[in-house]
């Protein structure tokens, strides 16, 4: 059953799509609101930059008109003081005729008002203002401090907003005047030239002139140190509104403007509704190609994942070069055969680069020596693929080696280790070899005895042939005594003794391979059985010295032995015949110098030493010498005879002891049989 994460994998790619969904939705809704907050955001800030600039004209138009006006009035005033300074005595008529065409184009102008002194004498319009004729400004609080200073410093003043006696609020020019004889004048003003300017009136009128009507206009008065003093004109709240400033200098004082819409600044985008919908509509379109996009993406990223998982799952080696020949994929089972050049196997990498990284460790034995020369070919075969190659891999690992050019220029290349297949053919062939050898060296064998037993048994049928019978036959037809009788009849027992001796040692010889052939057969059918026992060790290897002894005296050459007492547990006639093979030969590998046996052991193992001063056995035979049909030397003239069964023979029955057997050779020196048995042998253990 599929494990919790697969499940859980699974419902979550099943699932994978609505979440998607839900989450494009969800970006959608927070790029809209992003998006359409920053754009409306922007196009406030343009209608309020925009507002700002229309505002700032209108004041800067303000501030100029004001500046104007103010000064028309100023230079009425000092008109009005210069002529009165020269005829000081004017009447009302004179005063009337002097000051009406002055201020006939200024509406704004309520009066222009003459004092001696503290007291108002002429006035001029009459009409209105006939309350301000007579009038002592010490009277009015409110204008006499500001009459006194004007008198005391003969400096001109612009004061305001004041409260009328006849009503109203209005701004009052002071311009003081002197009298026309100043050589004993004391510095003291005669009077003043007051202008009163209607305050309502001067604003609407310049609003009015320019055209101003959507927007709030305040003015307020500043300090020397431009700190504001108080409110000339309009609501004071507008200086908290964020105005457009502009100053117009007087003669006290700075006068600021104040300029704001009368509906105040932008507080919104009037668009903002559609700037919402067209971003939403924006958005929503990026979210569909997002999940068209993704949805590609996806479906790609899937078809490449099962690609993938399905090229990885292959037992065989995958790999894909494209038409520059550079790495584009490559499986894990790929990586696994090529170890030495793992590193340079990377997306990107040229063939040829990691074929370097290969050679430089020695990545394929059948280059060692000829990199170069190797190179080139194996390129060459890469570029121009052909019939699979079988190629051989440091680590004695078989490849074959297969590539194909796709009609796009890409190489597809597949590697399937062939190890096992080229190990069983190679042994195959080398049991084919043995077998043939085998059946070489068995006939040879074979008919050696079997010719000796023919031979023999045929002069034993043919008696007269013999030379003691011959003998014999010419001492009885010529009546020889009974000495001469007797001596012929000896010779002819001793040839008849001799053949049957040599036709019992042929057919020993010949049963001998008959048995090794029959107990070969029995390992393989697994019918062996060990008949275990406790027997002395040293006593058993005696019983095969003895036996063998005669074979090495032949030879002239020594056999010794030097075995401990010990009870082991085996099967006496099986461990026999394993050291009659070993020692029997050592003894007929062996020319001069001898054998000899020893022992060791320990609490559970000992391990019997059958050392010779053979011929040795050639290294590249070593791992072959216990297989079966094996023979150091296997022509049919070899001066030994066997059949190559005898230590194949060997080693497996003493497995079956659940011990194991060994050599060590060096060709020309002799070779060391070392075989270690279990003290206890298996059968016993699994008995008890």
């Amino acid at each position: 059953m599929p494990s919790r994460t697969a499940r859980l994998k699974k419902v979550f790619k099943l699932r994978e799509f609505p979440i998607a969904v839900g989450i494009t939705i969800i970006v959608i809704g927070v790029l809209t609101a992003l998006v359409a907050s920053q754009v409306n955001t922007r196009l406030l800030d343009l209608a309020r930059q925009a507002a700002r600039e229309d505002v700032g004209k209108n004041a800067d138009a303000i501030a100029g008109a004001l500046q104007r006006e103010l000064t028309k009035v100023d230079v009425i005033a000092r008109a009005i003081r210069y002529s009165i300074e020269q005829s000081p005595n004017m009447t009302q008529q004179e005063y009337q005729d002097l000051v009406g065409p002055l201020i006939g184009t200024t509406p704004s102008i309520l009066l222009v008002g003459r004092s001696r002194g503290y007291v108002v004498e002429q006035v001029f319009p009459i009409d209105g203002n006939e309350k301000a004729i007579g009038l002592d400004y010490r009277l009015v609080p409110t204008q006499f401090m500001s009459v006194r200073e004007a008198l005391r410093t003969g400096q001109a003043s612009l004061e305001g907003p004041i409260d009328l006696v006849q009503g109203g609020k209005a701004f009052i020019q002071r311009t003081p005047y002197y009298p026309n004889n100043r050589e004993d004048m004391s510095r003291i003003a005669s009077g003043i030239i007051s202008v009163v300017v209607d305050r309502d009136r001067l604003i609407s009128q310049i609003n009015q002139d320019l055209g101003i009507e959507a927007h709030t206009v305040a003015i307020r008065s500043l300090t020397p140190d431009l700190v504001p003093a108080k409110m000339m004109y309009g609501p004071k709240g507008v200086f908290d509104e964020s105005p457009i400033l502009r100053q117009v200098p007087t003669e006290s004082s700075i006068w600021q403007i104040g300029l704001v819409p009368s509906s105040g600044w932008p507080a919104h985008v009037r668009a903002a509704t559609y700037v919402w919908v067209l971003s939403l509509l924006g958005c929503s379109a990026f979210g569909a190609m997002f999940l068209a996009l993704w949805s590609m993406y996806r479906s790609k990223r899937i078809a490449e994942g099962q690609l993938r998982s399905a090229i990885n799952s292959i037992d065989d080696g995958f790999a894909l070069y494209d038409q520059f020949d550079r790495l584009v994929f490559a499986n894990e089972k790929y990586l696994s055969y090529y170890e030495l050049s793992r590193d340079a196997i990377f997306p990107g990498n040229s063939f040829e680069n990691i074929l370097r990284e290969g050679l430089r460790n020695g990545q394929y034995k059948d280059a060692i020596g000829r990199e170069e020369a190797w190179l080139k070919e194996r390129l060459d075969m890469h570029f121009n693929p052909r019939e699979p190659i079988e190629q051989r891999l440091g680590d004695g690992r078989w490849l074959k080696v297969a590539e194909t050019r796709s009609p796009d220029g890409d190489t597809v290349g597949f590697r399937v280790d062939i190890t096992e297949l080229k190990q069983a053919r190679e042994r195959a062939e080398a049991a084919n070899r043995a077998k043939n050898n085998f059946l070489n060296i068995i006939s040879h064998e074979l008919r050696t005895p079997l010719t000796s037993v023919i031979g023999y048994a045929r002069f034993l049928e043919n008696l007269d042939v013999l030379p003691g019978y011959k003998a014999l036959d010419r001492a009885v037809r010529s009546g020889a005594d009974k000495s001469e009788c007797a001596e012929a009849l000896a010779a002819l027992r001793s040839d008849v003794s001799g053949m049957s001796g040599r036709i019992s040692t042929a057919s020993d010889h010949l049963l001998g391979l008959i048995n090794d052939v029959l107990d070969r057969a029995k390992l393989e059918a697994e019918t062996v059985e060990l008949n275990v026992e406790q027997i002395d060790l040293k006593d058993t290897v005696k019983t095969v010295t003895s036996s063998l002894g005669i074979k090495a005296t032949e030879k002239r050459i020594s056999l010794t032995s030097d075995i401990a007492p010990l009870l082991i547990t085996a099967d006496a006639k099986r461990l026999r015949q394993v050291l009659i093979n070993v020692v029997g030969n050592a003894i007929k590998f062996t020319e001069t110098g001898g054998v000899h046996l020893s022992s060791d052991s320990d609490d559970t193992t000992v391990r019997i030493t059958v050392r010779d001063t053979g011929c040795g056995i050639p290294a590249d035979q070593l791992d072959q010498i216990f297989d079966q049909f094996v023979q150091v030397d296997t022509s049919v003239t070899r001066r030994n005879s066997g059949t190559g069964l005898g230590l194949a023979i060997s080693r497996e029955l003493i497995e079956l002891h659940g011990g194991k057997i060994s050599v060590e050779s060096e060709e020309g020196r002799g070779s060391t049989f070392t075989l270690t048995l279990p003290i206890r042998a298996r059968s016993m253990e699994m008995a008890a």
